[in-house]
């Protein structure tokens, strides 16, 4: 049996360690593995508002509950404690609060003298327009706008 790989030709240069994976693929079709010179790191961040906060709390429990009886009378039952609660609340935080790539949006713009300015004439035609009520006027207004 033949597999083939399809691609764009512009890429073909960019194409390095080309393999057929020999690992499980749970497929009748064996992975294809390749690395593409130049490609981005993809940053991956975990958002909290994104998180799954009802499934955070059962898990936590869940987590929790089965701990052992434990004694903070003394600084080392105290520290095994907090560990014990610590790593619940954290497996239970990213169980529930999946890692995301960071978007690259558009950059903000800056704010600048020179745009203030011009928000000012644009501010000051329109308040002339709406006490004229001509209909030039708000043509002036329109094309500063």
């Amino acid at each position: 049996m033949t597999d083939i790989t399809l691609g764009s030709y512009g890429l073909l240069d960019s194409i390095i360690d080309w393999e057929v994976s020999l690992g499980p693929s749970l497929s009748d079709h064996r992975h294809i593995v390749f690395t593409l010179w130049g490609s981005a790191t993809v940053l991956l961040i975990r958002n909290p508002r994104g998180t799954n906060w009802g499934s955070f709390r059962g898990s936590q429990w869940e987590k929790l509950e089965r701990g052992p009886e434990m004694s903070i009378k003394d600084e080392a039952g105290l520290g095994l404690a907090i560990k014990w609660i610590q790593q619940p609340l954290i497996s239970a935080f990213e169980d529930n609060c999946p890692l995301r790539p960071i978007k690259k949006g558009r950059k903000s713009l800056r704010w600048t003298s020179q745009l203030e300015l011009l928000r000012r004439e644009v501010r000051r035609l329109f308040n002339r327009c709406r006490a004229k009520k001509d209909p030039d006027s708000w043509e002036l207004y329109r094309e500063a706008q």
